[in-house]
């Protein structure tokens, strides 16, 4: 639930609480606000003479929200108060409930706060290790917790069932049906054996050291965790921890879990990302070809249906992330890089930080311009965006 502050000058009449309040609710009618909490996250200007109580809540240490109006020099106390945070680093934004694009800025601000709560007590399974290779996406389990109160649950892989075990489902079967003679039935059993440990240790979300498993039986992961994230369980690949905290907080904030790809190239301007399984929600045509680094087992080639795209990625200590638009200029075929393929324009500010400042290898390719919900959680979770 949201926490808000009423702020007004000494003195002020019942009348002018009770007003404000049916514009809140009047501006949010499916919204809960708990209006009694001494810790809020929105501080609501009702007049001027209210900026000295304001200060109670400088150095809070949280992101806070700034909501005013043009009545009873609302406005002005909340913008006097905006400059004495600013020069103290208290870190707030100001939105005028009035204004249309501000509302949607406070929705925003509202909704990340659910997915904030939402987040704690989530469980994570890491079914293996952390591929060795990812040397910039480890985050530590204490990190995880302490943070964004997700618990990390490590799981070797003789602990999960041999895929052999189990029989294929019907509906796995019909979504990546193909007439190649590549073996889709042993996808469809990784498949299985992924969701009964999902089941079994009541995982929220999950991340597979993958390679192991196609080296040593032939078979990979990939349409298995494709459709994992169809069916909207977070699900990544690598071991990869950042990709897959980032792929819950995406789908947490966005409703969305977005597609995990490698960096293949970068140019001024532009960027190519590949990989080797995406979520089918996102493709608007696929087939199944096999893994593009092993040529074994089954992997999703697409083509990536939106054109607009949010590029997300956090760091290994849950400090930065990564966060820009872009729009796919072309979808390459090479068959130098994974299966699903993209080329994206974006600024040279962003192509740049990606050249030179790179948080990791994996970034998360999420349809539409997600960055004021994704930038406002960051906000309230104190990880920098280093681009926008």
């Amino acid at each position: 639930m949201t926490t808000i502050k009423f702020l007004a000058f000494d003195g002020a009449s019942e009348l002018l609480f009770d007003e404000s309040k049916n514009r809140l609710t009047g501006y949010f009618p499916d919204e809960k606000f708990d209006l009694s909490s001494q810790n809020p996250d929105i501080l609501y200007f009702l007049s001027g003479g209210s900026e000295r109580e304001a200060l109670t809540y400088a150095e809070s240490g949280k992101f806070l929200l700034l909501v005013a109006f043009e009545e009873n020099n609302s406005y002005a106390a909340a913008t006097e108060v905006k400059a004495y945070f600013d020069s103290i680093g208290q870190d707030c934004q100001l939105a005028d409930i009035k204004n249309e694009n501000d509302r949607r800025l406070i929705q925003a601000f509202i909704d990340a706060g659910k997915a904030r709560e939402r987040l704690k007590g989530k469980r994570l399974g890491l079914i293996g290790e952390v591929s060795e290779w990812l040397v910039a996406s480890d985050i530590p389990g204490e990190t995880l917790a302490s943070k964004l109160g997700i618990e990390l649950v490590r799981i070797p892989w003789n602990e999960v069932r041999n895929y052999k075990d189990f029989t294929p489902d019907a509906a796995f079967l019909e979504t990546y049906k193909t007439d190649s003679s590549l073996n889709i039935s042993d996808a469809g059993r990784v498949h299985q054996a992924l969701t009964e440990i999902i089941s079994r240790k009541k995982l929220d979300a999950i991340t597979v050291e993958c390679f192991s498993l196609v080296n040593e039986n032939g078979v990979t992961a990939c349409l298995g965790l494709s459709k994992l994230n169809d069916d909207h369980i977070p699900a990544g690949c690598e071991g990869d921890l950042a990709s897959i905290t980032g792929i819950m907080i995406a789908k947490e904030v966005t409703g969305i879990i977005p597609w995990m790809a490698n960096t293949v190239q970068v140019n001024p301007g532009s960027v190519k990302f590949a990989h080797c399984t995406a979520p089918t929600n996102l493709l608007s045509d696929f087939k199944i070809e096999t893994h593009y680094e092993t040529g074994l087992g089954t992997a999703v080639k697409g083509h990536f249906e939106s054109d607009e795209i949010t590029i997300f990625r956090i760091d290994s200590s849950l400090e930065k992330a990564f966060l820009t638009t872009g729009t796919i200029i072309s979808r390459p075929r090479s068959k130098d890089a994974c299966r699903t393929q993209i080329e994206v324009k974006i600024s040279e500010k962003a192509s740049g930080l990606l050249k030179n400042r790179p948080l990791g290898n994996h970034h998360l390719i999420i349809p539409g311009n997600q960055t004021e919900k994704l930038g406002i959680f960051c906000k309230l979770k104190n990880i920098m965006v280093i681009n926008s």
